[in-house]
């Protein structure tokens, strides 16, 4: 039976196949081969997650050994000029304008900055006040007033005390009309009008109305214009020196230099001239000194 049983195993036993063997050789050759390409340790990159971008930063330069800057360029200081005192200011007046032709001419065509008061209705005036305009000079009515002694005739358009108030500022709107662009007024004799305080106040209430300033030619010590114009508020200012009542030039250059002399206490002087051969003879020997001396201003700068 034992034996019956063995045989029966041996019976059961099959061979083994022989194509196993070839592909199995196979297979480990191609794990082999998969191995070294794609397994074998360093050949696969580890995945990293995605990160934003980052500048390459370049490595800092290496210094180069330090050079000595070099010496500053400073400019040379300027030296300092001496500040000059301040000039004294004039004003000079040329009266009686508008008559003349020739010395009027002369006057204007000086290279000074001189004021210019126009008698009103003279047969110059509109040339020479057209001259006085463009060369940008101060223009004033010369205003004819009554004088003390009736021998003098201050010429038409005269303001007279014997006038009342309407008739005075009738007679002066039309002396204003008759030298148009004036910035102010001064009197033309007048010795005997300044003096009314009356007359003067309606005198003065229409260059006011008018916005003009008035220059009180002092032809009376006793005159009222000047305080009276400050009392109503208009601006004002009163001559100092008569340059040329002795029409000689060399006393007449005397005056100027007096004229200078208050303007150097004071701050300032007016003078006041005419139209004399005498007094542009004067004024262009005189030139140099009121150019550089001085400041030689229109008066209405100085009527305050």
């Amino acid at each position: 039976m034992a034996r019956k049983k063995a045989a029966r195993k041996k019976k059961g036993k099959k061979r083994p196949i022989l194509w196993v063997l070839p592909v199995l050789l196979l297979l480990c050759t191609v794990a082999a081969t998969v191995y070294l390409i794609f397994l074998r340790p360093g050949t696969i990159k580890p995945l990293s997650p995605p990160s934003a971008s980052v500048p390459k930063i370049k490595p800092a330069a290496i210094p180069a050994k330090p050079v000595a800057p070099p010496p500053l360029i400073t400019s040379l200081p300027i030296p300092k000029t001496p500040k000059t005192a301040k000039l004294p200011l004039v004003s000079i007046i040329i009266d009686d304008m508008g008559f003349q032709d020739k010395i009027c001419d002369d006057l204007l065509a000086l290279d000074l900055n001189l004021s210019f008061a126009f008698l009103p209705f003279g047969p110059h005036t509109s040339t020479q006040l057209a001259e006085a305009r463009r060369k940008n000079r101060d223009i004033l009515l010369h205003l004819p007033m009554q004088a003390q002694d009736s021998k003098w005739t201050p010429g038409p358009g005269s303001l007279l005390t014997r006038m009342n108030d309407g008739e005075i500022q009738a007679t002066l709107a039309r002396d204003l009309a008759a030298v148009p662009h004036a910035m102010g007024v001064n009197n033309h004799m007048g010795s005997s009008f300044t003096e009314h305080r009356g007359a003067m106040q309606a005198c003065l209430a229409g260059l006011k109305e008018k916005n003009l300033f008035f220059l009180d030619s002092l032809t009376s010590a006793r005159s009222v214009g000047f305080s009276l114009a400050r009392e109503m508020g208009l601006r004002t200012a009163q001559r100092d020196i008569f340059i040329d009542n002795n029409q000689d030039p060399q006393k007449i250059m005397e005056q100027l230099d007096a004229l200078i002399s208050l303007a150097r206490k004071k701050g300032f002087a007016i003078g006041i001239g005419h139209p004399h051969q005498a007094t542009l003879d004067a004024l262009k020997k005189y030139q140099p000194k009121l150019q550089d001396e001085i400041q030689l201003v229109g008066v209405s700068s100085l009527a305050k």
